[in-house]
């Protein structure tokens, strides 16, 4: 049962909503009654609130893809030329592949 509400609530949500409980019994005892029921109902809410802030938090703001708008433009276009480089490359050996396998005497159909 520990793991359950461990889960649901946050410890700092729980221990501010215990003050403030703590502060209505003491500063206005009659009205009590009313407010500590409600701050019981608060609490599960209030810590998803809590650990959704959080989360957000972890991420920073930052992109999943890499960031170019700190890069000029003569330095995207020298990655872009770098990559359009790599991918003649990549494509020649890819074309050579099936002579290098026709040479070794291997089947086209062993390919994979």
């Amino acid at each position: 049962m520990k793991s359950m509400l461990g889960m649901c609530f946050n410890w700092k949500v729980l221990a501010f909503l215990g003050i403030v409980g703590a502060a209505v019994v003491v500063i206005a005892p009659g009205a009590a009654l009313a407010v500590v029921p409600l701050l019981l109902l608060a609490a599960c809410p209030l810590s998803m609130v809590v650990m959704m802030l959080a989360m957000r938090g972890m991420h920073g703001g930052k992109d999943n893809g890499e960031k170019v708008s700190g890069q000029s433009q003569p330095e995207l276009q020298e990655r872009l030329a770098q990559l359009a480089e790599e991918q003649r490359q990549v494509e020649a050996q890819l074309a050579a592949e099936p002579a290098e396998r026709a040479a070794q005497g291997v089947p086209a159909e062993a390919k994979r």
